[in-house]
């Protein structure tokens, strides 16, 4: 959106000011951050495995971190009493499965909103992990041509589901909601052509 106001020379913004394009949040900072925070709600965590749970899932995007991190927290605080509450890899699963339930009216909405090909391709992309979604070993498990699944996979940029991301191997298809792919996970896992899409650890 950032980018559509300050590059489109169509918009009033257009060229304001200088660019500068930034990354994540450094991992380590916001492992620590997360660390203190539980710490200091009187909670103990018991590996840093399970604070890089909480970012691998929600993808290091902060406010999808935010969600994850507190559905965590409302866990340990409910269900366990505060001395022994414990932050785990298996509390992390626990808060994103029930996270995303909350959210399952809006996902399931999105989804039977979308064609049969856009549904495949969304389960190829977290199968493939967003990377290499147009060589023949995936065209040929959708079941469509390498034009299709291109077409497809616009439609579900122009849409705001799928956004690119360049880096030094390549480009690499991201969901621009992490938890409706954890939705896709645990819901909408089906076979696509000879392979089947699986929860990852």
């Amino acid at each position: 959106m950032l980018n559509a106001m300050t590059m489109d020379a169509s918009r009033p913004f257009y060229r304001l000011g200088s660019v500068r394009f930034l990354g994540s949040v450094p991992r380590p900072d916001f492992e620590a951050f997360l660390g203190t925070k539980f710490v200091e709600s009187g909670f103990k965590v018991q590996d840093a495995s399970a604070i890089s749970l909480i970012l691998d899932l929600a993808e290091d995007v902060p406010y999808n971190v935010q969600m994850l991190a507190h559905s965590c927290w409302d866990q340990l605080r409910d269900h366990v009493p505060i001395r022994s509450a414990i932050l785990t890899e298996a509390v992390v699963r626990q808060a994103l499965e029930l996270l995303v339930r909350q959210y399952d009216p809006f996902y399931t909405q999105l989804w039977t909103a979308l064609t049969s090909i856009q549904q495949r391709t969304l389960q190829a992309v977290v199968k493939q992990g967003g990377v290499k979604l147009q060589s023949m070993t995936v065209v040929r498990s959708l079941g469509r041509g390498p034009s299709t699944v291109r077409r497809s996979l616009g439609a579900l940029i122009d849409r705001n589901i799928l956004r690119e991301e360049e880096s030094a191997n390549g480009i690499r298809m991201r969901f621009e909601a992490p938890f409706f792919a954890q939705w896709i996970r645990l819901f909408a896992a089906e076979p696509v052509g000879s392979f089947e899409i699986t929860q990852t650890s």
